[in-house]
């Protein structure tokens, strides 16, 4: 019986060690920036049971929103503070990014356009805790549907940074405004752009373009993408992708990634089925891959099959090695097998003189 709640006492230990250990890492993971963020609630929050910004705007009139930094640790810690705006990823996230290549041509004015942050640099440390202010001024014209972006607290890294080979760890809180206060993420509109064969990322890929022109997110948006020669109904290519979501006013490329093999050239159809929870889409746009894009592509792409020279060296010697051993062996062969003919014949010669011999000596024994 002892040894029974021996047994039992040392499971409760380690379960109990399991969990506080957990707990000890959750708060390393929360702390590891050194500071922690917290939104003020604004008056003019639509719904505030949504854990960003999502905030009720008037025409030219401004207002201030409000986040607490707190300290974590008694070092300083130097935060950077900017606006970016919300933009599709190739994935079909919504990611963020001030980089003006990625924005849509419907695109506008951003949020960042309405943003001013008096202080965009900050010092925290010894556990204290700030208050940063952002001004949000909308133009005075109306807008329909929302702007999206988010507010970024970045951790500054001084030298690291400058020197182009540090990961920037940052919190963001994400930032919605609205005239109307009407839904956001119901979007209905799919635009499909443009169609044609490139390298991305070092990849031979097709890209179809896919467009949200609508001022609302696009979001569950599923795609099954095919890929046909024209005028046959044979499948060169396809792909379906599930739970794609896209920013207010945005634009990303469709993926179709060909691997390690060649593109062909020639003519195709790239057709592109879409649903989500509001409505369906049946796009489709021809496109031509020449025979020189083609070549130029397989020739450039970073993931193709690259076979070194010593192999191509020591499969051609074994190839010429196996073909001299199988030539060999079979003028052995023909050599061994006229050989072994001349052996039967002189010993079926042998025989029949020996037979000869036989009935000679029967005819006088039987004389």
């Amino acid at each position: 019986m002892r040894k029974i709640n021996a047994i039992y006492l040392s499971l409760i230990c380690v379960f109990s060690l399991f969990f506080f250990a957990d707990q000890v890492m959750a708060a390393d993971d929360d702390n590891n920036l050194g500071y922690t963020v917290t939104l003020v609630q604004s008056n003019t929050q639509i719904d505030p049971n949504k854990s960003y910004f999502y905030v009720k705007t008037t025409p030219g009139e401004a207002q201030t929103l409000e986040v607490r930094i707190k300290s974590t640790k008694k070092e300083n810690v130097r935060i950077k503070i900017y606006g970016t705006n919300a933009i599709t990823g190739d994935g079909g996230t919504i990611e963020y990014s001030n980089d003006k290549t990625y924005y849509d041509s419907t695109l506008k004015e951003p949020v960042t356009s309405m943003l001013k942050i008096p202080t965009p640099e900050i010092t925290v440390g010894n556990y204290e805790e700030k208050t940063v202010t952002i001004q949000l001024t909308p133009s005075k014209e109306k807008y329909d549907g929302v702007k999206m972006g988010a507010i970024v607290f970045a951790l500054d890294q001084g030298e690291k940074a400058k020197s182009g080979v540090s990961t920037e760890f940052s919190y963001r809180v994400g930032l919605i405004t609205s005239q109307s206060g009407d839904e956001f993420n119901n979007a209905q509109t799919l635009n499909l752009n443009s169609v044609k064969a490139s390298i991305k990322r070092g990849k031979k890929m097709v890209l179809a373009n896919l467009q949200n022109p609508e001022p609302k997110v696009l979001e569950n948006l599923s795609i099954v993408g095919t890929m046909t020669k024209k005028g046959t109904a044979e499948v060169v290519k396809r792909k379906s992708v599930e739970n794609y979501s896209m920013a207010p006013n945005s634009s990303f490329d469709f993926e179709m990634d060909w691997g390690i093999a060649d593109l062909p050239s020639g003519t195709y159809n790239l057709k592109l089925d879409a649903s989500n929870d509001y409505q369906e889409w049946q796009l489709s746009k021809e496109f031509t891959i020449t025979n020189q894009q083609a070549k130029k592509m397989n020739e450039e792409s970073a993931f193709k099959i690259i076979t070194p020279t010593w192999i191509k060296i020591t499969a051609i010697f074994l190839l010429v090695a196996t073909v001299l051993i199988m030539s060999s062996t079979f003028f052995r062969r023909r050599k061994w097998e006229k050989q072994w003919k001349k052996v039967r014949i002189a010993k079926r010669k042998k025989q029949g003189s020996k037979i000869k011999k036989r009935k000679k000596i029967n005819r006088k024994d039987g004389e």
